[in-house]
């Protein structure tokens, strides 16, 4: 009798122990799959993520401006830049100015054209985070001497300029830019006079 009641508990043991170890097993198996789910998952989101050129990250603008009348003014200046960063913007202008004063027999007239390639910095901190700093190279072809009393005398110009700005949202994804710049080659030929003030617009597409 004792010897069956021994055999049984042994047979009893053997099947409980077996059970734990084939309990143990399923769980790691469940815990293997469900961390080779979540892998899975991370990396079809990293291959997912977008890389490279984001056509949201494009930002169209310039200024823009009409006179008409005895003096008439146009200015077609479009920009287009690329947000590399949160923090660093860049891209180039294309410059295109007319100027025309009816005071003068025959009327006066002048244009301007080039580009400007721009890199702009924004610090996002706090409630600073639409200022930015503005760094630009601009080449322009215009009359050195601005005068209806001189001749026309045309030279492409350096107008390197260094300043800073903020921007002013307006709707969803697009504001006013104004911006303070400093033209570090300022000469007597100069079409522009230090301190520079700019106000544009941009938008994201």
């Amino acid at each position: 009798m004792k010897k069956i009641i021994f055999l049984l508990t042994l047979i009893f043991a053997t099947f409980v122990l077996n059970a734990q170890t084939r309990s143990g097993s399923v769980s790691d198996i469940r815990r293997n799959q469900s961390n080779q789910t979540n892998q899975n998952t991370q990396n079809t989101q990293n291959t997912n993520k977008p890389k490279g050129f984001q056509k949201e990250n494009l930002r169209l603008g310039g200024t823009f401006g009409l006179a008409f009348g005895t003096i008439t003014a146009i200015d077609i200046s479009p920009l287009v830049g690329y947000q590399f960063t949160p923090m660093f913007q860049g891209g180039a202008s294309v410059i295109y100015n007319y100027y025309s004063d009816a005071r003068w027999s025959p009327r006066f007239t002048m244009s301007t054209y080039g580009a400007a390639p721009y890199l702009q910095f924004r610090p996002i901190i706090g409630s600073f985070r639409n200022v930015f700093f503005h760094a630009e190279y601009g080449i322009l072809n215009h009359d050195i001497n601005r005068s209806p009393l001189l001749p026309e005398v045309r030279e492409w110009l350096h107008y390197p300029m260094i300043g800073g700005g903020a921007f002013l949202p307006i709707g969803p994804n697009g504001g006013l830019t104004i911006s303070l710049l400093w033209n570090l080659n300022e000469t007597n030929k100069s079409l522009y006079a230090n301190p520079i003030l700019r106000i544009g617009f941009s938008f994201g597409i």
